[in-house]
């Protein structure tokens, strides 16, 4: 669940995907399992994104938020190699999972400094390709995160 109120947090999901995949839960599990807020989810296709993720975060209750950001991670690593987001995407996405929760300061510094030198390639004062490399190869470290889900 931390994954997808983080995800849907820094607009990696939609909330489509988010209801969809309540709905997929909801079905799994024992009703008596079930959390109200999990049915409020699963009717919130007309809600406000932020609203979703308050009822969210009172079902997953706890610092899951480390290996949730490993697995957005590893997610915009899968993502980016299908050719499914373009690298301005994958770093906007990066730059908001940074400030969006308190993640580990070696993720947020090395997500700071790619941002940094994303935009110097940009602006023309670096090697785009050089940049995208570096970027590729800070993902694959959280690819097997991106298996969790």
């Amino acid at each position: 669940m931390a994954v997808y109120q983080l995800g849907l947090g820094i607009g990696y999901f939609k909330l489509p995907k988010v209801v969809e995949w309540v709905d997929l839960t909801i079905l799994q599990l024992d009703s008596s399992e079930i959390p109200n807020q999990l049915y409020e989810v699963s009717l919130s296709s007309n809600k406000k994104i932020v609203d979703v993720i308050s009822l969210l975060s009172e079902i997953t209750r706890g610092n899951y938020i480390e290996t949730a950001s490993k697995v957005i991670l590893g997610l915009l690593c899968k993502s980016f190699e299908k050719k499914e987001i373009e690298i301005q995407q994958v770093v906007t996405l990066m730059y908001r999972l940074a400030w969006e929760r308190n993640i580990e300061d070696e993720i947020f510094s090395k997500i700071n400094g790619l941002d940094a030198d994303y935009e110097m390639a940009v602006d023309g004062y670096g090697d785009m390709q050089s940049v995208k490399k570096e970027i590729q190869e800070f993902l694959g470290r959280y690819e097997m995160y991106g298996e969790l889900l």
